[in-house]
């Protein structure tokens, strides 16, 4: 996994990161992961695209993302609770 993140210029962690989630097939011998150079080099110019892209996008102005800011967190009303208790009391309620 070390010699995969240098070849790419990435942390050992981050290439842990891809295989665990799934982004990066890899294969398990004892404790060491093996990965096809093909598979990391895709991801990085897959990756590499996309952060080109969202570098590259136009947010629009400061009241449209303010606006859509508001949107998103009026989809996320959830009941407030006043104490932790609240929540404990009401699972039980709820496994019974």
């Amino acid at each position: 996994m070390r010699e995969a993140a240098q070849r790419v210029h990435r942390s050992p962690e981050t290439i842990r990161r891809w295989i665990w989630s799934g982004r990066l097939p890899a294969t398990k011998r004892g404790n060491t992961y093996y990965v096809d150079i093909v598979h990391l080099e895709g991801l990085v110019v897959e990756m590499g695209a996309a952060e080109h892209q969202a570098d590259t996008a136009q947010l629009g102005s400061l009241a449209e993302w303010l606006d859509e800011v508001q949107r998103w967190k009026s989809g996320l009303a959830l009941p407030v609770r006043e104490t932790a208790s609240d929540l404990v009391i009401e699972d039980r309620r709820a496994r019974r």
